[in-house]
């Protein structure tokens, strides 16, 4: 009977029969799937696939729910606790160095854990952590030694930093951590002491950058060092221009507090001259998408948080009406702020 031979990079089952497939390679003889060599070698990325659903899970397992800071707005929206509710489960905010050093992360702490209260989330404990910070990884590896389960699984959207977690904890120099989404096929495994730790596929979520974008224009839009905020001073009828894809429309005097990348191109301009700025968009921008729709928010009193997509998001205080002119489809939700 053959052996079933995995990717090192992605977990996928390696095939040699169909090259459009997930897992091809030229040879089983290889350790990574063709994608993940030309991922790991070349920097390029041409396939994209999404796992349909998560394996099945050991019952008596502690499952950590890792977040990237940038998707906070998804934190509580995966119920996995129903998927499999004899679990232990602990909730990871992964990414914390990209944050700013003088955010208020006790007012950001008590925040997530009345969230969770209000949707009656199951935990044990919420850590606030960065993969990247080697004392983060050796007390969370001291963590982990303090429970009973065998098992424990990493589970989380895609591009939450879960891989980096896993490498960190495990010392697997293999397995690939790249700003891809989709990039773990299958469940990836190492012992950790008594235990065994599982990399999972992560979670899809539907308008997420990837989807608008090509790898190589996509991963330089998602932050990877500390983010520093920026603050624009908007006037009535004004509107913020990030790239060519989303336009921010205001309709009385704001500030707005970005969080994105530093080599993202902000803009600011009228209202009245957004329609021929999209309809020359390649003429006026580098990064720009087909086809666009236009959403309202009104917002209420309060500090309220408009993320886009995964990477990034804007810090606002209502009451205020906006309108975005954003990628027809792209996923961007209004909650309230979790920090200052």
């Amino acid at each position: 009977m053959s052996k079933t031979i995995h990717c090192k990079g992605c977990g996928a089952k390696l095939q040699i029969t169909e090259p459009k497939h997930i897992g091809y390679t030229s040879s089983l003889d290889h350790n990574y799937c063709q994608s993940c060599f030309r991922l790991k070698n070349y920097g390029e990325s041409h396939d994209h696939f999404h796992p349909e659903d998560l394996p099945v899970l050991e019952k008596d397992a502690l499952i950590v729910m890792v977040s990237s800071v940038l998707n906070l707005d998804m934190l509580f929206e995966y119920p996995v606790y129903r998927y499999q509710s004899e679990a232990t489960f602990v909730y990871l905010i992964n990414q914390m160095d990209l944050l700013p050093k003088q955010t208020n992360t006790d007012l950001l702490l008590q925040n997530i854990i009345n969230k969770a209260k209000n949707y009656r989330i199951p935990y044990q404990d919420i850590i606030m952590m960065s993969a990247k910070n080697p004392l983060d990884i050796e007390n969370l590896k001291q963590y982990f030694s303090e429970f009973k389960q065998q098992h424990i699984y990493l589970i989380g959207v895609q591009n939450s930093g879960k891989t980096t977690l896993f490498k960190a904890l495990t010392n697997n120099q293999e397995a690939l951590a790249f700003k891809k989404a989709g990039l773990t096929q299958e469940p990836l495994f190492h012992k950790l002491n008594h235990q065994v730790i599982w990399d999972m596929p992560g979670l899809f979520q539907k308008g997420y950058i990837h989807e608008f974008l090509p790898y190589n224009t996509y991963k330089k839009m998602i932050p990877d060092q500390e983010i520093k905020p920026k603050i624009y001073q908007m006037k009535k009828d004004q509107a913020l221009m990030i790239e060519g894809l989303i336009s921010v429309s205001v309709n009385r005097d704001i500030s707005l507090v970005l969080y994105l990348d530093q080599t993202i191109h902000l803009h600011k301009t009228n209202t009245n001259r957004l329609k021929d700025l999209f309809d020359k968009r390649n003429q006026h921008f580098n990064i720009f998408v087909d086809h666009y729709e236009k959403k309202t928010f009104r917002i209420v009193e309060g500090k309220h948080q408009l993320t886009f997509a995964d990477f990034g998001f804007v810090h606002l205080d209502g009451p205020l009406s906006i309108e975005i002119t954003q990628p027809k489809g792209l996923h961007v939700s209004l909650t309230e702020a979790l920090f200052k």
